[in-house]
């Protein structure tokens, strides 16, 4: 099995609204080893989500600057560029791209290009309808770029056999055929005759396009089998989870997967599955372009900089106090990050008003965690939007000016290391920490899943990360790198009885599971105690986390204690006070359950041990304890 922190590949994801830095984190990466466990640089830079929206920075040393949208951000430093098949591909855009790169210097930009021929193209007629679009929603704007990346997805999502690709580059006649008939149906939506589409007529835009493709080599997907062959690959997202089209505060959200997922299923494609190490990049503070929530927006911080400012068609660009309610909640959208690369760590020494927001405040009452609906519910999602447009900041927290203090909060709320700190716009301004552990925390496991793992139950030291030496079974076991000892402990699990008063019965809240194990089916609320709380605390905010309900955790009175089978976690059962049904907020789903439900007599449960517990409770044996 490929280790992704050993083989190189690395997939550069960012974890807020976009702007975080991306661009930088792989131009760095692109100019030296990828970090501490290979002395390669990366050979190619592979695009996979977005297209000429985008807008990675970098600045070389030198002095140089260019505003990367479609080329790899590694490009100054003379790594190719391959764009895959989930990118859309706008030759027009490229080659103005291309221009600007030659006068910095790059020889011939376009010969460092690959393009996958099942890319879709953006053409003048999407950009035309998208600004049409926007403009006609006057003061709703959605805050788009303007560029047609929704017209260009949601065209080929309603007409797949008619929308234009990259392969019809090379094929004139169908290529003129189709952005015809394309033209033509976006000018019928618009209510426009065709020659009133404000764009080029389709004639001239295929002999353009036709030249691109004479300029470019067009490949199938074995280019990128053959890239990974050859060397460490950077995959470079674009935008931020919280502007997936799934999973991001909709209708301010982008057409288009902004997590690790388009990489992943890249590097199955290939052969590859799981190979590359998923690095989620921040800044620490949050922005957004446009309009959208930005909970911890904050008017009076004077962070401007001079490579994002106010658009034409996004709107302002936004600053607030690092989020990490909406950074969690990305992590979690994302499924996790193996390490953090942390941008703007120069920002905290000459801005000490600047803070880390560890909750809001909405409606008069704290709120610590950002949970959604099923993945692609909008009408779920644009309401956890029309929530968080009125949420504020609550608690701040103030690392002070050391930038290592800023990197350790960071770390440390969002339970993933800081592979990579970054001090300053170019290369030479940042520097590796130590190698990270396999896996954030945050990334869904069960007890079940910990055994089977790329790595192996204990493969790494998990105070510092350094691997054991091959073949290490025994434990306890000390590490060669910090000679800290590990032992091997069940892990800590609470489970919460909520007693419920209702008028015809008493009952108990249980809540329906959406991931395994146990998918599909009644449980009790509970989960992991996190490091630093104690388990009362954690039978409360699991029991916040899965169904919303708030609860003291000074309340929680121990009821009874399980093991599983195989000795590998530890059960504790908590219960708290019965509470009348009437008090209980509505049941929402969140992102591991369909919200909570009203359990009125003993039934069976996904797990064994949760139905016994819950049938003694309904048998009164724990009547003592009220």
């Amino acid at each position: 099995m490929t280790d992704p922190l050993t083989d190189g590949h690395v997939i550069v994801c960012d974890l807020g609204f976009g702007d975080a830095g991306k661009g930088t984190v792989v131009d760095h990466l692109c100019r030296g080893p990828l970090g501490p466990d290979t002395a390669r640089p990366a050979r190619a830079v592979v695009r996979f989500n977005g297209g000429a929206q985008a807008a990675h920075n970098v600045v070389t040393d030198d002095g140089r600057h260019h505003t990367f949208a479609q080329f790899g951000s590694g490009t100054l430093a003379g790594v190719p560029t391959h764009l895959s098949r989930f990118m859309l591909v706008d030759p027009l855009a490229l080659a103005a791209e291309a221009r600007h790169l030659a006068a910095l210097g790059v020889p011939d930009p376009l010969a460092l290009l690959t393009v996958d021929r099942r890319a879709l193209l953006t053409t003048p007629y999407h950009a035309a309808a998208n600004r049409i679009r926007e403009q006609r929603r006057g003061t709703a704007r959605h805050g788009s770029c303007g560029i047609g990346i929704g017209e260009t997805a949601r065209y080929a999502l309603d007409h797949p056999e008619d929308a234009p690709t990259a392969d019809d580059c090379t094929r004139p006649a169908r290529l003129l055929r189709r952005l015809t008939l394309l033209r033509d149906r976006l000018a019928d939506e618009l209510g426009l005759a065709p020659a009133a589409l404000p764009a080029p007529p389709p004639a001239d835009c295929a002999e353009a396009f036709t030249a691109f493709a004479a300029r470019v080599r067009l490949t199938g997907p074995e280019e990128l089998t053959r890239l990974l062959r050859s060397g460490p690959v950077v995959f470079e997202g674009a935008q931020g989870v919280l502007l997936d089209e799934r999973h991001g505060f909709h209708p301010y959200t982008t057409w288009s997967t902004t997590t690790f997922a388009n990489a992943e299923t890249l590097l199955a494609e290939a052969g590859r599955p799981a190979a590359a190490l998923r690095l989620g990049v921040l800044r620490t503070y949050t922005t957004r372009h446009g309009p959208g929530p930005l909970p911890t927006e904050d008017k009076t911080l004077d962070l401007a900089e001079p490579h994002n400012t106010t658009g034409r068609w996004q709107g302002a660009f936004r600053t607030g106090h690092f989020d990490t309610p909406a950074h969690h909640y990305a992590l979690t959208a994302a499924g996790g990050a193996d390490a953090l690369a942390l941008t703007h760590l120069d920002t905290a020494a000459r801005h000490p008003g600047l803070r880390l927001c560890d909750s809001y405040e909405l409606d008069g009452a704290p709120l610590h965690a950002v949970t959604s609906g099923s993945p692609g519910d909008l009408d779920a999602q644009a309401r956890l939007t029309e929530a968080l447009g009125r949420a504020r900041p609550g608690r701040l927290t103030d690392p002070g000016r050391d930038p290592q203090a800023w990197s350790d909060a960071v770390a440390d709320r969002l339970r993933t290391p800081v592979l990579i700190e970054s001090h300053g716009p170019t290369a030479r301004q940042k520097h590796h920490r130590r190698r990270p552990a396999s896996r954030s925390t945050i990334h869904p496991m069960t007890t079940h899943q910990a055994d089977r793992t790329t790595y192996g139950p204990g493969s790494h030291c998990h105070w510092c990360g350094t691997p054991y030496s091959p073949g290490t079974v025994g434990w306890p076991r000390t590490c060669p790198g910090c000679n800290e000892i590990s032992y091997r402990n069940p892990l800590p699990v609470v489970v919460t009885l909520l007693p419920v008063v209702a008028p015809e019965s008493n009952g108990l809240v249980v809540i329906r599971r959406t991931i395994e194990p146990g998918y599909g089916e009644l449980a009790l609320p509970g989960g992991y105690i996190d490091y630093g709380e104690s388990w009362q605390q954690a039978c409360v905010r699991e029991l916040r986390e899965e169904t919303g309900i708030e609860a003291d955790h000074t309340r929680v009175a121990l009821v009874a204690t399980d093991s599983d089978t195989a000795g590998g976690f530890l059960c504790l059962f908590g219960m708290l006070p019965a509470r009348r049904i009437e008090e209980l907020p509505p049941s929402v789903p969140t992102t591991e359950t369909e919200g909570w439900q009203f359990m009125p007599t003993a039934s069976r449960l996904a797990f064994p041990f949760h139905t016994r517990v819950a049938h003694a409770w309904f048998n009164g044996d724990y009547a003592h304890l009220v």
